[in-house]
């Protein structure tokens, strides 16, 4: 089964429908979203194999949330712990 055009049926309904199929097309259409003065419909098109953020795991509550590792963790030391 595949998904409805999300886009046409915002259009349809006289909103703005935007489609992002690739990352570098996340940041021009959120500011086009917010700059846009009406309702705005963001088909976002995720592979299957692509990591999104935040998740929850299948029967688990919204306290077990998942969020994106940070880029760069910056360890934590103790006072005193550094030599």
């Amino acid at each position: 089964m595949r998904s409805p055009d999300f886009v046409k049926i915002a259009e349809a309904h006289g909103h703005l429908g935007l489609r992002v199929t690739k990352r570098a097309e996340v940041e021009a259409a959120v500011r086009q979203a917010q700059q846009y003065k009406g309702t705005v419909l963001i088909d976002f098109r995720v592979e299957k194999e692509d990591s999104v953020y935040p998740m929850v795991p299948a029967g688990a509550d919204l306290q077990n949330m998942i969020r994106r590792p940070l880029a760069n963790p910056v360890e934590m030391t103790e006072v005193g712990d550094a030599e």
